[in-house]
């Protein structure tokens, strides 16, 4: 996958819905989606994205395996956001 911003300063990690729907298995990657782990995200201007989903996806950003992601549903012109790096 491509377009994915880094964020050092982000404390989550975000999967925006238009690259799940992009995936060879949008079908599968949809099924993992968890909406009872919905919670509020707070953006940079102190508005809410209310109620974003969590998906488990494992990603390998080596020496980092990110396994957790909100999913939101606003544009983006990247397809996913790292910046809870760890073994989440």
């Amino acid at each position: 996958m491509s377009k994915i911003l880094i964020d050092a300063g982000s404390s989550v990690n975000i999967f925006y819905v238009g690259a799940l729907d992009r995936m060879d298995t949008p079908e599968m990657a949809r099924g993992m989606i968890n909406p009872q782990t919905r919670s509020c995200l707070y953006r940079f201007d102190s508005n809410v994205t209310r109620s974003p989903d969590m998906v488990s996806l494992l990603v390998r950003a080596d020496p980092y395996n990110i396994m957790r992601f909100y999913v939101i549903d606003v544009e983006s012109s990247h397809n996913v956001v790292l910046g809870g790096l760890g073994s989440t």
